[in-house]
């Protein structure tokens, strides 16, 4: 008998089915069956999740002020270097000029002129030392000669007024 020909079921009785009726399957569970039981895996373990949130944003700070550290103090040497580069043309400028007075005032002309200029006269016979012992070959024998006119007022201008009157 079918359970739609008899009526509704009252209660909690299950309806009788008949064989006909049911579609077994290979994966339809056979009423004297049991499920299978798995072992489980422990439960992975948790960080509460505010303090790797926490953690993690400390990290990225961190790392983004390390950066803007490194990058203010690559900027600063760089301002440095630049400014000790500008410093080092002007002193090789200042050096060059240096350099080209230095080879104009050597010139023999340019010393001669300096040496009248300062009362010097010409030597007859310059002296002559031999340097590995300091031994003197030739005397120095005082310059006989006019002084220059420019010496004249030179040396004029360094003595002092107290010295003509006698005082």
């Amino acid at each position: 008998m079918r359970s739609d020909e008899t009526g509704p079921v009252e209660g909690t009785a299950a309806l009788a089915l008949e064989v006909s009726d049911l579609r077994v399957t290979a994966d339809t569970p056979r009423p004297g069956d049991r499920p299978k039981l798995w072992v489980a895996p422990p439960l992975p373990i948790r960080a509460p999740r505010a303090t790797f949130a926490a953690a993690v944003i400390a990290v990225v700070l961190i790392g983004v002020l390390g950066i803007l550290f490194i990058n203010t103090k690559t900027m600063e040497q760089s301002f440095r270097l630049n400014a000790l580069r500008k410093e080092k043309a002007a002193l090789d400028k200042q050096h060059q000029s240096l350099q080209q007075q230095l080879i104009q005032a050597s010139n023999p002309g340019n010393l001669h002129a300096a040496a009248r200029r300062l009362g010097l006269v010409i030597a007859d016979a310059p002296a002559m030392i031999r340097l590995p012992d300091g031994k003197i070959v030739r005397p120095p024998t005082p310059g006989r000669g006019k002084v220059a006119v420019t010496a004249q007022d030179y040396l004029s201008a360094t003595v002092s007024p107290s010295a003509g009157t006698g005082q």
